[in-house]
């Protein structure tokens, strides 16, 4: 049986749980007030009891005298006067014990009777002087008594003073239905406004629950409303707008990476397929005899160990820019730890290899402001050597031989913390529309710079992998009098130097004559 009742009452439980909040919130809220409104009645009325019942004790023990004495007088000399109406009329019933044994009732009216105790000079009641309660003989109401004795001609005799509670009992139960009316109409009155209340406090939820089913169907750019106020649910709103924001910041930023993804794939598979195209087809030709001569043999022989080459410098390029995408790349690095590197030192190093490959071009460095001195920044030195290797095999490129180049390195005058390389050249230049895109993987930025060139596509997009590993930043702008002019932005070195660094990285920068080095 008791298990059988524990599981009704879980069920309930359960099921009041998949109510809806509203009504549960509003269940709750008539169910505090109907509790409190009970007790409050309960506990009114019970005072209101108390004190009518103090008050008629206190007129029932001033009263008795009187009527007592009345009796007695009425006893010995029947006819005489009763007492005032205004003392009888509450419903008085007086019993005088005399030496009979049958006891005489005095101003009894109606068909109610007090049930009095028997009396005697050593009743309880009658020594303690106290009110009492007792009921009736024939009817359900009660009666308010007191006892004592009175002495009749040298002789103690018991009486009892009885006040009916009629009127107590009528007025009492008026109380009780007045409150009990009074509380049904704040009870419904309270259960129209606490749903309205309620209703209009969770309608934020149910815009979050509108808002969450639109971007479940897919559109992210869906905000919840948020009101002026400084409640609960106006938190949560601007907590899950937050949240929301990020995570469409973070889809379209994976849309993007996604769709840069499925591009380079087909790029990478296009630019691979075409050394592998040629390769093959020169060796197709020499199994098929096509290639006989000795000269033939050889210039197919070349070709295929060219494309080849280039084949495993795209290979190469690619796995260098997979190891900068990872997020371990940068400082501490586990065999590539960053170390304090001169941009000038790196600078002139890679303008003199220029000049090796390109004996006949103008190639210079300059200093942006003042004489060459050392900038300071720290990084890979390997790495930040094949950004500027990068950088200039591509002004040699893909600009004509009878321009000059410039590579111009130090610190900006307002911006000490930032070391800067400029690498600048006066040829054809890229359109500022496509300025963004020269750094994606294997982009060209016109049909000029194609493979023809020798080039893989991906210089530029190593160059900003390289850049962005070292917490710098790397742009495209257009020369003033026509070209290309990349600038590269490094954090530098906290203190930053004064002095040239002495011995070898000294000597790179002395070994330019100050023709080559002086500004335009």
């Amino acid at each position: 049986m008791s298990s059988h009742r524990n599981s009704i009452w879980r069920r309930g439980l359960r099921e009041l749980h998949e109510l809806p909040l509203r009504l549960r919130l509003s269940a709750l809220l008539v169910a505090m007030l109907m509790v409190g409104l009970l007790v409050t009645g309960t506990a009114a009325t019970y005072e209101l009891r108390g004190f009518l019942q103090r008050q008629e004790d206190v007129e029932l023990q001033v009263t008795s005298g009187q009527l007592v004495a009345a009796s007695v007088a009425r006893h010995q000399q029947p006819g005489s006067p009763a007492p005032s109406p205004s003392i009888t009329r509450n419903g008085y019933v007086v019993r005088l014990q005399w030496t009979t044994d049958t006891p005489q009732d005095y101003f009894r009216s109606g068909t109610s009777q007090p049930l009095f105790p028997t009396l005697s000079p050593t009743s309880p009641q009658v020594r303690d002087g106290k009110p009492f309660t007792v009921g009736s003989v024939n009817s359900n109401s009660s009666w308010r008594v007191v006892a004592g004795t009175t002495v009749v001609d040298g002789v103690a005799v018991p009486y009892a003073v009885a006040a009916s509670q009629d009127s107590l009992h009528a007025t009492v139960d008026r109380l009780a239905a007045i409150v009990a009316l009074a509380g049904l109409i704040v009870l419904l009155a309270f259960a129209v406004l606490g749903w309205y209340a309620v209703r209009r406090t969770l309608r934020p939820l149910t815009n979050i629950q509108s808002t969450a089913r639109r971007i479940a169907a897919g559109d992210l750019t869906q905000r919840i409303p948020v009101h002026q106020t400084r409640d609960e649910v106006a938190s949560l709103a601007h907590s899950l707008n937050l949240m929301l924001g990020r995570i469409e910041v973070s889809f379209a930023a994976r849309q993007a990476s996604e769709e840069r993804m499925r591009r380079f794939v087909a790029d990478a598979s296009h630019e691979l397929r075409t050394p592998l195209a040629s390769v093959r087809g020169y060796a197709e030709l020499y199994r098929m005899g096509a290639v006989t001569g000795a000269k033939d043999v050889a210039a197919a022989m070349r070709r295929i160990e060219d494309e080849a080459t280039r084949l495993g410098m795209m290979v190469d390029e690619l796995l260098l820019l997979t190891r900068l995408d990872t997020p371990e790349f940068g400082p501490g690095e586990a065999g590539r730890p960053f170390t304090a590197v001169d941009l000038t030192v790196l600078a002139a190093d890679a303008v003199q290899d220029a000049r090796a490959r390109a004996p006949h071009r103008t190639i210079r460095i300059l200093s942006l402001h003042g004489p060459l001195q050392a900038t300071m920044v720290s990084g890979d030195d390997a790495a930040l050597r094949q950004v500027l290797t990068n950088l200039l095999t591509n002004a040699l490129r893909y600009t004509p031989s009878d321009t000059p180049i410039e590579v111009l390195v130090g610190y900006q005058k307002d911006a000490d913390e930032t070391a800067h390389v400029i690498v600048r050249d006066h040829g054809p230049g890229v359109e500022a529309a496509l300025s963004e895109r020269v750094f994606e993987r294997f982009y060209r930025a016109d049909a000029a710079r194609n493979s023809a060139h020798g080039g893989s596509g991906l210089g530029l997009a190593i160059v900003s992998a390289i850049i962005t590993s070292h917490q710098g930043t790397v742009a495209l702008t257009r020369t003033a009098r026509g070209g290309a002019t990349f600038t590269i932005g490094i954090p530098s070195i906290a203190q930053r130097p004064h002095k040239k660094r002495e011995g070898s990285n000294k000597i790179s920068v002395a070994n330019w004559t100050a023709d080559q080095i002086h500004a335009e």
